[in-house]
C-alpha cells in the first residue's frame, strides 16, 4: 500500500509507539495534538497501519475536533460505497480533517434527486455522488448522434437534480464523480456516436462545464483511474458480486483524492510552495559549479527534467500558488542562475520571498511564513535532500514536506499527486493571489525602510472598492467565508445557496471588499454581512484576508458602514466576537474601533455595540469606492 502514496514520508521507525500514545489519549476522551495526529496519518502506511489509522479516525470522530476541521460527508451511489467510509476517515486525518461519513441506502440516487424524501436527514458539508454509466437512462444506438445528445441531456438533468437536492435538503454542494473509461474495443470508439467510451467522455465534459459554472463540484475519478490503470482500478468480480464501483484495495487512494477536495473546500490546501535550489531547480551546486557548471536544459535528460519542473512550477503560480526559495547558500550566488542562466524558466520576480543564507531551513521557513503572512500549515516544501526533509518534518510538522526523491524526473509527479494544491474552480482572485503575496513581501520591505506609519500607508497608493454581493463575486465570497479562520470575528460558515439567498434578502446586506495597491491587485480581501433590525444593525460576519493586515482596511470598512447607517437613520450597530483557537488576533477588534462591551456569554463570546451618532471616523489612507 505504501506505493499508493509515494509523496508521503516513509514510515517512521517509532510510528507504532507514537500511535499508541495517541490512542491512549483518545480512549481517555482527549483529542490528540493536531500536528502529531496528522503526521502519523500522513505517512506511507502498510495495510496494518492503514487499518489502525482508520480505527483511530473513527474514535476521534466522537470527540470535539480541536484543531481539525470537522466535515459531514454524505455518500450517494448507484453502487455500494461502504468500503470507502473508513478510508475516508483516515485520509481526512492526513489532511487536517475529521470526516464523519453518512452513507445513503443502496441505490437511492433517483429517490434523493427527484422525490421529497431525504435519506440523510441532516445538514451536511458535501454530498459525494458516485454514479456509473447505467445510472443514466436513454437509448444510444450506434451512429445515432441525436440519441446520444439526448442521453447526455438526460444525464445532465439527473446531475442537476442531485445538486439541487443537495442544496435544498442538506444545505451543501454536491460533488459528482466523473466516469472512468470503459474497456475499449477499438481505437475508433471515441469517434463512434453511441459508444460507451464516447458517451462517458461527453458526460465528463458536461460535468466539467457544470463545475466551471458553479452548479456542482467534481471529483475526477476518471483521472485517478487513468493514473493507476483501468485494470487495477476496476475489479469486475467485486463489481458484480459486491456492487463495488472500484477495487477495494484502492479505496485508501480514492479516499485520499476525495479528502484533498474536502480540504480545498475547507481552506486547507497549500498556498505556497517553498523550494530548495541546488539539485531541486537545477543539477549541481551553484556555489561550487558556477553558472556554467550547473545542469539545466543543455540537451541532457537531467537538465530537461529540471526545465520541465520549472515549467510546472510556473503553472502552479499561474493558479495563485506562491513560490518561495529556502536555500543554504550565499544570497548573491543563489540569485545568479535566475538572473544570468539563459535556460532558467523561473525568474527572480516569480519568487515572492527569497531566503538564501546559512541558517537552518526550519528557521527560514518560519521567516517565509511570516513574510507572506501565512500559517505554517499553508506551506509545502520541496527539497531533494532527504536529511533536510526529515529535519523540517521533525521541527515543523505542520509544513507539508513532499517526498520528491532525488530524481528530478519524478518531481512533477510527486508534487501533483500529493493533492496539496487541489483547488475548486478558479476565479480571477485566485489567479492574482501569487502576485498579491509577492506584493505583500515588497510592502514589508518598504515598511522596514519608512519609519513613519502614515507615510508608509500613503506610499502604497491603495484603492478599496466595497460592493454588494453579486453573482460574479459569489464563488469567492463563499470561499472566503469557509476558509478564513484568523481574521474572522464569528467564523460562521455559509454555503453557496446561503449566500445566494442573502443576495435576495431585504433584511440584510453583504459587502465584498477588494483592494489594490501600487504593487499588486489583491482581489477580494474582505466579506461583511450585516442584518438590519429596525433602527439597529447587527454585524453577522466580518472577515478579512491576512494578506493585508495593518493597512487600515478594517477602519476604512467600518467608516463606510457607519456612514451608511447614519444615512439610513440607524441608531446603533452591534457585533459579536466568538472566540476560536485561531481567531485570537481579533479579540480586541471591536474595542479598538470604538465599540463598548454590552454582554458576556456563557460560551466565551462577547457582545459589543456603538451608537451611530457618537462614532468617530478613523483616519484612513486609501481611496474608497462604495458601490450600491
Amino acid at each position: 500500500m505504501s506505493s499508493l502514496f509515494p509523496w508521503r514520508r516513509p514510515l517512521e521507525e517509532d510510528w507504532g509507539a507514537r500511535v499508541s500514545e495517541i490512542e491512549a489519549a483518545v480512549v481517555d476522551g482527549h483529542m490528540p495534538d493536531y500536528a502529531t495526529a496528522r503526521a502519523v496519518a500522513n505517512q506511507q502506511l502498510g495495510p496494518r497501519e492503514q487499518l489502525r489509522v482508520e480505527r483511530l479516525a473513527k474514535r476521534m470522530g466522537k470527540l470535539e475536533a480541536i484543531g481539525f476541521t470537522r466535515v459531514e460527508l454524505g455518500l450517494l451511489g448507484s453502487r455500494t460505497l461502504s468500503y470507502l467510509r473508513d478510508p475516508l476517515g483516515a485520509a481526512g486525518l492526513a489532511r487536517g480533517l475529521v470526516v464523519s461519513v453518512h452513507e445513503a441506502p443502496y441505490d437511492r440516487v433517483a429517490s434523493f434527486a427527484f422525490s421529497a424524501s431525504n435519506c440523510f436527514e441532516r445538514r451536511l458539508d458535501a454530498v459525494l455522488a458516485v454514479l456509473d454509466e447505467v445510472s443514466f437512462q436513454g437509448s444510444r444506438p450506434l451512429l445515432n448522434r441525436a440519441a446520444e445528445d439526448e442521453a447526455v441531456h438526460e444525464a445532465e438533468r439527473l446531475v442537476s437534480a442531485i445538486a439541487t437536492a443537495a442544496r435544498s435538503k442538506t444545505g451543501c454542494p454536491a460533488i459528482i464523480a466523473t466516469l472512468p473509461p470503459p474497456y475499449q474495443l477499438a481505437s475508433a470508439e471515441t469517434a463512434t456516436p453511441g459508444s460507451s467510451a464516447r458517451f462517458r467522455l461527453r458526460v465528463n465534459m458536461m460535468l466539467a462545464d457544470g463545475a466551471a459554472e458553479g452548479r456542482w463540484l467534481i471529483w475526477d475519478q476518471a483521472a485517478l483511474a487513468a493514473r493507476v490503470g483501468l485494470e487495477r482500478w476496476f475489479d469486475p468480480i467485486a463489481y458484480h458480486s459486491a456492487k463495488v464501483p472500484f477495487s477495494v484495495q484502492l479505496c485508501p487512494l480514492a479516499a485520499d483524492g476525495v479528502a484533498s477536495l474536502l480540504a480545498a473546500m475547507s481552506g486547507k490546501s497549500a498556498r505556497a510552495l517553498v523550494l530548495d535550489l541546488d539539485n531541486t531547480l537545477w543539477g549541481g551546486v551553484i556555489g561550487d559549479d558556477g553558472i556554467a557548471g550547473i545542469r539545466i536544459g543543455q540537451n541532457s535528460a537531467e537538465g530537461e527534467a529540471f526545465v520541465a519542473f520549472q515549467d510546472f512550477l510556473l503553472g502552479l503560480r499561474a493558479r495563485g500558488v506562491v513560490l518561495a526559495v529556502c536555500s543554504k547558500n550565499t544570497d548573491a550566488v543563489a540569485r545568479e542562475p535566475f538572473r544570468r542562466h539563459p535556460e532558467m524558466v523561473l525568474k527572480e520576480d516569480h519568487i515572492a520571498v527569497f531566503q538564501a543564507n546559512w541558517d537552518d531551513k526550519a528557521t527560514n521557513l518560519r521567516a517565509i511564513a511570516e513574510a507572506l503572512g501565512l500559517g505554517l500549515e499553508s506551506l509545502a516544501f520541496v527539497d531533494d535532500n532527504p536529511a533536510e526533509r526529515e529535519r523540517v518534518r521533525r521541527e515543523l510538522p505542520l509544513v507539508s514536506t513532499i517526498e520528491v526523491g532525488e530524481d528530478p524526473s519524478f518531481y512533477i509527479e510527486r508534487v501533483a499527486q500529493s493533492g496539496l494544491f487541489e483547488h475548486l474552480p478558479l476565479n480571477s482572485d485566485d489567479l492574482a493571489r501569487a502576485s498579491s503575496y509577492g506584493g505583500r513581501a515588497a510592502v514589508a520591505e518598504i515598511r522596514a525602510r519608512v519609519g513613519n506609519y502614515e507615510d508608509y500607508l500613503k506610499s502604497l497608493e491603495m484603492q478599496m472598492t466595497i460592493a454588494p454581493f453579486d453573482e460574479v463575486g459569489r464563488p469567492r465570497i463563499v470561499q472566503l467565508i469557509n476558509k478564513s479562520n484568523q481574521f474572522n470575528l464569528t467564523t460562521r460558515r455559509y454555503n453557496d445557496e446561503d449566500v445566494r439567498r442573502m443576495q435576495e434578502d431585504q433584511g440584510l446586506f453583504g459587502w465584498q471588499v477588494r483592494l489594490d495597491d501600487r504593487f499588486a491587485q489583491h482581489g477580494m480581501i474582505g466579506v461583511v454581512i450585516v442584518r438590519k433590525e429596525g433602527t439597529e444593525w447587527e454585524i453577522d460576519t466580518w472577515l478579512q484576508s491576512c494578506r493585508v493586515l495593518e493597512r487600515g482596511v478594517e477602519q476604512s470598512i467600518m467608516n463606510s458602514l457607519f456612514q451608511e447607517a447614519y444615512a439610513a437613520g440607524v441608531e446603533s450597530i452591534r457585533g459579536r466576537y466568538i472566540p476560536t483557537e485561531r481567531n485570537g488576533m481579533v479579540s480586541e477588534f471591536y474595542p479598538r474601533l470604538g465599540f463598548d462591551v454590552v454582554g458576556k456569554n456563557g460560551d466565551g463570546s462577547m457582545d459589543f455595540a456603538c451608537a451611530v451618532p457618537r462614532y468617530a471616523p478613523h483616519p484612513v489612507f486609501m481611496n474608497i469606492s462604495l458601490l450600491r
